[in-house]
C-alpha cells in the first residue's frame, strides 16, 4: 500500500511505500501449485525445493531419475512442504497429456510451470554435426518445452492467471565453440518464450526465461578444471553459479514480485554475459 508523504517546503509530495508488517519471504508462493520438470537433480531439484520452501505445492517431474526425484520430494516433505513425484517422457505427446492430468488431479490445479528439463548432445564444432544430430538436440531441448507448455496453456488461460518460466542459456549472448547445436536449440526456447508472452499476456499469464551460464551441476562438474576455471576468471563475480543462484531467478519470475514482467530474460551468471 502507499500513502502520501507530507508536503515538503517546496510544495512537492512524495509517495512512500508502507510495507505490511506481516509480509514474509516464506509466503512468496503461498497456496500456489507448481510443476517443475527435470526436478530429480541439479537446478530442477533446487527450484522444486525453493518453491516448496516458499509455500508452493510442487510436482517433481522426472523422466528416468526416479531415485533423484524421490530424493527431492523427501527433502521437501521433511521440511514440511508438499511434493508429488510424477514420471513422463516429455517428447511423447501421450505422456505429456498424462502428466498434466495427473498434475491437476494431484494439486487440484496449476499456477506455475517451470520448463527445466532438457537433453544435451555431443559437444563438437557445428560443421562437424550432421543434421540428424542437430535435430536430435532440438528434440531433446525444444520439443519438451513446446509440448508441455502447449498442453498447460489452456488451463492457465481459462483461469486468467499463471506463470511459465523456461530455462534458456547464457550461451545465446556469449557463444562457445562446440556448443553450437545446444545454443541453437536454447535460442529457439527464448524465441518461443517471447512470442508466447505476446499471445497470452491479455489472459494474465506471464512467460519469462532464465538463462544461466555454467552452474555447478552434475554436467558442469564433469568438465575439465581448466574450462571451469577459465569461465570463473572471466566472470565479474569470480565464481560459478550454484543451482540455488539459478533457482532464485526462477522464483522471482514465479512470484508476485514479477507481476508486471513478461517476455523477459534474466541471466543469473555473475555478469558473464555482459562482457
Amino acid at each position: 500500500m502507499w500513502r502520501d508523504a507530507p508536503d515538503t517546503p517546496g510544495g512537492v509530495a512524495f509517495l512512500l511505500p508502507v510495507l505490511c508488517h506481516n509480509t514474509r519471504m516464506a509466503e512468496l508462493l503461498h497456496g500456489k501449485r507448481a510443476l517443475v520438470t527435470g526436478a530429480g537433480r541439479g537446478i530442477g531439484m533446487e527450484i522444486a525445493r525453493l518453491f516448496a520452501a516458499e509455500g508452493a505445492s510442487v510436482v517433481v517431474h522426472y523422466r528416468g531419475s526416479r531415485t533423484g526425484a524421490e530424493g527431492t520430494a523427501r527433502i521437501i516433505r521433511e521440511a514440511g512442504g508438499t511434493a508429488t513425484v510424477l514420471q513422463a517422457d516429455l517428447t511423447d505427446e501421450g505422456d505429456v497429456s498424462r502428466l498434466l492430468s495427473e498434475t491437476l488431479a494431484s494439486l487440484g490445479g496449476l499456477d506455475i510451470l517451470v520448463n527445466n528439463a532438457a537433453g544435451f548432445g555431443e559437444l563438437k564444432p557445428l560443421a562437424a554435426h550432421t543434421w540428424d544430430e542437430v535435430d536430435a538436440e532440438w528434440q531433446a531441448v525444444v520439443k519438451p518445452v513446446f509440448l508441455l507448455t502447449r498442453a498447460c496453456v489452456p488451463v492457465l488461460v481459462a483461469q486468467k492467471s499463471g506463470r511459465i518460466v523456461n530455462l534458456s542459456a547464457t550461451l545465446l549472448q556469449r557463444p562457445a565453440p562446440t556448443y553450437g547445436a545446444h545454443t541453437m536449440a536454447k535460442a529457439a526456447v527464448l524465441a518461443f518464450t517471447r512470442t508466447l508472452a505476446r499471445e497470452v499476456g491479455a489472459d494474465n499469464v506471464t512467460v519469462n526465461a532464465v538463462s544461466p551460464g555454467i552452474a555447478l551441476t552434475e554436467f558442469s562438474l564433469s568438465l575439465p578444471d581448466e574450462t571451469k576455471n577459465a569461465v570463473r576468471d572471466r566472470t565479474p563475480l569470480r565464481r560459478l553459479a550454484t543451482p540455488e543462484d539459478v533457482a532464485k531467478a526462477v522464483l522471482f519470475f514465479a512470484s508476485p514480485l514479477a507481476d508486471f514482467i513478461t517476455g523477459a530474460n534474466l541471466a543469473p551468471d555473475g555478469g558473464l554475459a555482459v562482457l
